[in-house]
Order: C-alpha cells, then structure tokens, then sequence
C-alpha cells in the first residue's frame, strides 16, 4: 500500500475524483453545517462550523492514514461531494468508507455512486486493500440499498450508537472485500 504516491484524479464514466482545494472548504462547510446532511451522515453532536470543516479538511490532507477527494461532475469545476477512505491501516489492509453529496439536486442521480465504484477500484487495485467498511445509521435506507448494490455486505448493528431528536437510533455496520467485489464492466 502506497500512500505517499497518492494519486491525483480518479475518473469514472461521469465523475471525477480530485484532490481537495481549500477554496472549495467554503462549499464543504455549508455541506457539512447542512442539518439533513448532518442527520443522514454525522456521528457528532451538531452540524459542523466553518472552522471545525477547514480543520477537518487540512488534517485530511495532511495525515497518513485518510484518503480524500472531492467528487465533481466531469468537467466542471464545483465539487458536489466527498468521498474519502478513512484510518487507512497498512498492517490490515483495511480502510473505512466516508461519502457524502452535498446539494439536494445531485442526490439520487447515480454520482456517490459511480463514485464509490471509482474509489473501491482504487482500494482493492492500487492500494492493495482487502476490505473497505462503514457505518451507516440504520434510518438511512436510500444509503444502505446503494452499499447492497455495490457489494457491501452487513457484518454488524451498533445497537442505539446515534442520538437524534427523535431518540436513539441504530448504526449498521457493513464492508466489502477485495475477493467478493465485482467491478462495474466499463
């Protein structure tokens, strides 16, 4: 696993991965501070603040254990997502999944996915990994069947793990592996 080579662009058929610009973290923190943003995905206590994302990004670009790019639509230059493999672990061949799409309009058009396609091509091929996970929390429906379409299989239930407004809620806990992931034919 090489991640000091890290690769620059990632295509897909519609998407392409980049690495981050910090002009686009003012984007990021209105994604990030997005209250339905923050219900679907956030394991913290409030939508984050602009500082907190600017923080959270730098770190990302800077540590050796996260993965992260922006997710645009070919061709343009706004991202309208993040997706990143999280606490990398060379010893394990192991890394967690983050992904999120941020504007309304750009959910349920098929991008978080092709994107997550893009990525566990590049996990599985060029980092040699044997098994990306994630959590996601158990109301999140739309989120699990996409992991089911994509190859994640559930491997555990964080029973009660996330509070809400409503109450306490359940986080699933699902992975891939190497051997079991069939890549998209192109």
């Amino acid at each position: 696993m090489q991640l000091g080579g890290k690769a620059k662009t990632l295509d897909g058929d519609r998407t392409q991965l980049r690495r981050h610009e910090p002009g686009n973290y003012r984007l990021y923190a209105e994604w990030y501070g997005d209250p339905e943003i923050w219900h679907l995905t956030s394991w913290a206590a409030t939508p984050l603040g602009r500082s907190a994302v600017r923080r959270l990004f730098e770190e990302r670009e800077m540590s050796t254990t996260d993965d992260s790019f922006a997710i645009h639509i070919k061709g343009e230059e706004e991202p309208v997502g993040v997706i990143s493999l999280m606490n990398l672990s060379e010893a394990n061949a192991s890394a967690d999944l983050s992904v999120i799409v941020g504007h309304p309009d750009d959910r349920n058009r098929g991008l978080g996915a092709e994107a997550i396609e893009r990525i566990l091509r590049y996990a599985f091929g060029d980092l040699g990994l044997n098994r990306v996970g994630l959590s996601v929390f158990a109301f999140n429906g739309t989120a699990i069947s996409t992991y089911e379409r994509l190859g994640f299989q559930h491997e555990g239930r964080l029973r009660r793990a996330v509070k809400r407004a409503d109450g306490f809620h359940d986080a699933i806990l699902m992975s891939v592996l190497r051997d079991e992931w069939t890549p998209p034919s192109s």
